[in-house]
């Protein structure tokens, strides 16, 4: 229930306030509708973790004497990390940054080749695809360590996550996430063709298995969807 009211009343504000900076402050007269809506959300995340981190609970209520700072401290954190998880799941584009930058290229390591050869001609995507794996799995720790770590610490982890989290908004583009999404469709069907031709499978067995396949999903859905019905008839 905490969390919810948190993200509420924290979104309430954040908005207005968003809105006002970007017209009066940055003064930007035409912006993206998808990057305004991505700065949006990245920016309640913020406020949000920021009302997560211990910091920020030590200095509202930092008064409290320590005899009453037994388990209830506990159980306060618990609360904080819940409040930072829901921060991690709300900031913006991080599906489709891991869809467009999956991380480092495999390597074929072939001695035929040279494998010096090779990390030569692919160091750069592989610099890359490093920085970008280690941003996309470093924000949620960050932004964690920023609900349990105090003083600098604590600060530092809450500038790292809310800076990463900007990155990944800004460099996202769903049109880019559609181009890859294509290249990826049309890679998996030429790896079915070579699979088809290296088993040397008739054709009529693979579309006799796709139409079995299909079956089953829609066997499946239908299950899913009785299930429901009588979950929904029964708490009823």
């Amino acid at each position: 229930m905490l969390k919810p009211l948190t993200r509420f009343f924290i979104g309430l504000i954040a908005i207005p306030v968003f809105h006002l900076i970007l017209n009066k402050v940055v003064r930007v007269q035409e912006i993206d509708e998808e990057l305004e809506k991505d700065l949006e959300q990245w920016f309640r995340g913020s406020l949000l973790l920021l009302a997560a981190t211990a910091n920020m609970e030590a200095a509202l209520f930092g008064w409290v004497p320590m005899s009453l700072q037994g388990t209830e401290g506990w159980i306060l954190m618990g609360f904080r990390i819940m409040l930072a998880i829901g921060v991690i799941e709300a900031m913006p584009d991080q599906e489709l940054f891991s869809i467009i930058h999956p991380g480092p290229p495999q390597l074929k390591l072939s001695k035929e080749y040279g494998i010096i050869r090779e990390i030569k001609e692919q160091w750069r995507a592989i610099l890359k695809g490093v920085i970008c794996q280690h941003i996309n799995r470093s924000s949620p720790v960050f932004a964690i360590l920023s609900a349990i770590a105090i003083d600098t610490v604590g600060w530092v982890c809450y500038g790292m996550a809310i800076t990463q989290y900007l990155i990944i908004g800004l460099v996202t583009s769903r049109d880019r996430a559609l181009d890859v999404l294509s290249e990826f469709d049309r890679k998996v069907t030429m790896r079915r063709r070579e699979l088809i031709e290296e088993f040397d499978l008739d054709q009529e067995e693979v579309d006799e298995a796709d139409r079995k396949r299909c079956e089953e999903i829609e066997q499946e859905k239908v299950e899913s969807k009785k299930t429901q019905t009588d979950a929904s008839k029964a708490s009823a």
